[in-house]
C-alpha cells in the first residue's frame, strides 16, 4: 500500500470515528434524558429532560468533532512544514 493511500485511510478513519461520537453522544443523551423522564420521574417532566439531555449530548458531539478536526488540521500543517523546500 503506497504512503499517500495509507494516509488518506487514516485520515477517513479518524473523520469517521469523529462524526461517530457525534452520534453516540446524541444517542446517550437522548437516552439519559428519556431514563428520566419516563422512569425516575414517570412522565411528569416529559419532554424536558429528554430536550435537556438531548441538547447536552449534541454539544458534546460537536466539541468532539471540532477536537478531531483540529487534531487532523494541526497534523497536516506538521506534514506541510516537512515537506516544504
Amino acid at each position: 500500500m503506497s504512503e499517500q493511500r495509507r494516509d488518506t485511510m487514516r485520515l477517513v478513519t479518524r473523520f469517521s470515528a469523529g462524526t461517530l461520537e457525534l452520534g453516540i453522544s446524541v444517542a446517550i443523551g437522548v437516552g439519559i434524558g428519556y431514563f428520566l423522564d419516563t422512569r425516575v420521574f414517570g412522565g411528569r417532566t416529559a419532554p424536558w429532560f429528554t430536550l435537556f439531555w438531548l441538547l447536552c449530548g449534541v454539544v458534546a458531539g460537536f466539541r468532539s468533532l471540532l477536537r478531531v478536526l483540529r487534531q487532523l488540521q494541526e497534523e497536516g500543517e506538521r506534514d506541510g512544514n516537512e515537506n516544504s523546500p
